[in-house]
């Protein structure tokens, strides 16, 4: 293998660490966004059930209780603007958003996996070539 080829390899390993280390970062915003979209449709679910008192999610560990008469939600609609849409709505949404970032997180994972692999492979030709 060749100066120039080696160089190559450095190079292109470099680049895919730079990349891997973008798409974990998105990977770990997404999952965040994940547990609060279900933590959110856990909280719709719940004022859809029946009973006058209830105990809801507000994030971090707190609950607040109450009685909730409004079957409406608010919920950002995108571009800065928001809507009040029923509980059935805002579960369908809340549904439709958590599938979007759920196909998200898994076409992530799996290209931080090819990224990962990659350079593994890398590694191990500079590592059998000592010029890591």
């Amino acid at each position: 293998m060749s100066r120039q080829d080696v160089q190559r390899l450095l190079e292109e390993y470099q680049v895919i660490s730079e990349l891997l280390s973008g798409l974990q970062a998105q990977h770990a915003t997404v999952s965040e966004l994940l547990e609060e979209l279900t933590t959110a449709l856990d909280g719709v679910r719940l004022l859809k059930s029946e009973g006058p008192d209830r105990l809801v999610h507000i994030g971090a560990g707190l609950y607040v209780g109450g009685s909730f008469s409004s079957r409406e939600v608010l919920t950002p609609l995108g571009a800065g603007y928001h809507a009040f849409v029923d509980l059935e709505n805002a579960e369908r949404i809340l549904k439709e958003r958590i599938e979007e970032y759920s196909r998200l997180k898994t076409s992530l994972e799996e290209n931080i996996e090819k990224l990962a692999e990659r350079a593994a492979q890398i590694r191990q030709v500079l590592e059998r070539l000592g010029a890591r």
